[in-house]
């Protein structure tokens, strides 16, 4: 009997786990932290718990009110962190720290000034967009204007289509010019 040939199917490189393996890093990472500087972490969860409510609001996936609060939270938190580990660095003074109304004032103060950035800005943003793009518009324009003017009203024509084609043609829809209200000296 003749043999028969085997053909071996290509089977899948298998998945490796250490995607499962990352949560439970994480959680053995932050426990050894937490054993490790419990006052750091008392105070850093009570400082940043503005950063945690909007990191816990944020659905958009940029996480943008989480990184504009977390960051102005941290500068807030930073004068009470080095004042920890400036001192004593225990428990006791993280608790002074935190039932500090001026320490906490200091720390809010500043996740709600990251929540008027977060709120201001893009509004801003977007003005200064619309002003560059209405100067673009009348530069660009200004520069059809001068193209019209050094080649003619040939130049304003589809192409196929010829001048008088063009001249005698009704326009159905209004011109950029025209709905920004500028009006060239050749407009019929």
């Amino acid at each position: 009997m003749p043999e028969t040939l085997k053909v071996e199917k290509a089977t899948k490189p298998a998945k490796s786990n250490s995607g499962s393996l990352q949560p439970l890093l994480w959680v053995i990472f932050i426990t050894i932290i937490m054993v490790v500087f419990p006052e750091s972490v008392v105070l850093l969860f009570i400082g940043l718990l503005p950063t945690i409510v909007a990191f816990m609001i944020e659905r958009s996936p940029e996480k943008y009110s989480t990184f504009c609060v977390g960051a102005m939270n941290i500068t807030g938190v930073f004068p009470s962190m080095l004042e920890l580990w400036a001192g004593q660095n225990n428990i006791t003074q993280a608790i002074q720290i935190i039932t500090n109304i001026l320490d906490l004032v200091i720390m809010y103060a500043a996740a709600s000034f990251g929540w008027l950035l977060y709120i201001a800005i893009p509004p801003v943003v977007r003005a200064l967009q619309n002003v560059v793009g209405q100067k673009k518009i009348i530069e660009l324009v200004n520069r059809q204007r001068e193209l019209i003017g050094e080649w003619g009203e040939d130049i304003t024509s589809q192409p196929g289509e010829t001048a008088t084609e063009h001249n005698g043609k009704e326009r159905l829809s209004s011109s950029p010019q025209q709905k920004l209200g500028i009006t060239t000296a050749a407009s019929p």
